[in-house]
């Protein structure tokens, strides 16, 4: 006589079960939490079928923090939550296994001229945008730089109604990816400034470099922590953004050396009075093996 199955965790992945060929969070899976909010850059145009104005990533707003007091600005950029049925004594429970980590460089370029009849181009008074993705690790501009945190999130609930609120952009904390702030005009963030939570790990409360690249092929084989249930899991970004006026410039006669510098060095000189800090965005990736026996 077959032996049945010894609770209902592991009826769900019986074959006969109550939840056969339907998924579960409870079933062993992985699955990956991102970073998307507004885009202004969509507004007119849409960014889906169902003409929404998101995309991946945060947009980083472009006044300087020596412009505000100093002040980094303090991203959300993905969070998830966690029950206490997640975890149990004698099952492996719910695991954070992988983080992506994505900054790019913009330089929003004003269009002088109106396009000739037969040109096609953008119209007089437009943007127009040129972008660079910053993958050199340790990089950073002269009066900038992003530190990362992943952190955990006692389950409690902080009221962040506020008449300021608007898309991405929340009062306080958030559930979603969001600019966090405690005011604005001009802008301080909550907290201090400092995260919500306490470090999933000694070396992932504080991240100082793009240690996890975002085109990183396995993400969900980086590592393999518990989470410790009940919690939410949250990745936080602290961003201090650069002046374009301390942009460093190279002289027409420099222009051998242009060769020499790396990718996202070469993009800030291309456009030193314009190149900042443009968007930001992160992900964690999880793993639920509830219906898998701790050996």
């Amino acid at each position: 006589m077959n032996k049945s199955p010894s609770n209902v965790l592991n009826l769900q992945r019986h074959p006969d079960g109550p939840m056969a060929a339907m998924r579960s969070v409870r079933h062993a899976g992985r699955y990956e939490v991102v970073t998307v909010g507004r885009n202004p850059e969509f507004e007119f145009i849409g960014s889906d079928p169902y003409n929404t104005n998101v995309g991946t990533g945060l947009v980083i707003p472009s006044t300087p923090s020596a412009d505000i007091g100093g002040a980094r600005y303090l991203f959300l950029l993905a969070r998830a939550s966690f029950g206490t049925g997640e975890q149990s004594p004698t099952m492996e429970g719910a695991r954070l296994v992988g983080i992506r980590q994505y900054v790019d460089l913009v330089a929003r370029i004003p269009a002088r001229t109106a396009p000739l009849a037969t040109d096609s181009g953008p119209p007089e008074g437009s943007t127009v945008t040129f972008r660079k993705e910053i993958v050199s690790p340790l990089w950073h501009p002269f009066d900038g730089d992003i530190s990362w945190h992943v952190m955990v999130i006692g389950k409690t609930q902080r009221d962040t109604r506020n008449p300021l609120n608007a898309d991405s952009v929340i009062f306080q904390d958030a559930k979603s990816p969001a600019l966090l702030y405690q005011t604005q005009g001009p802008y301080t963030p909550p907290n201090g400034g400092r995260p919500w939570g306490v470090p999933i790990g000694a070396s992932l409360g504080n991240i100082h470099d793009l240690r996890y690249q975002w085109r990183e092929e396995r993400a969900e084989y980086v590592f393999d922590m518990p989470i410790p249930t009940p919690c939410d899991v949250a990745l936080f970004a602290s961003v201090r953004q650069n002046d374009p006026a301390l942009n460093p410039t190279i002289d027409s006669e420099d222009c051998g050396f242009f060769g020499a510098l790396g990718p996202e060095d070469q993009f800030v000189v291309a456009y030193p009075t314009f190149a900042q800090y443009g968007s930001i965005a992160g992900s964690l990736v999880f793993e639920d093996n509830l219906g898998r026996e701790v050996p």
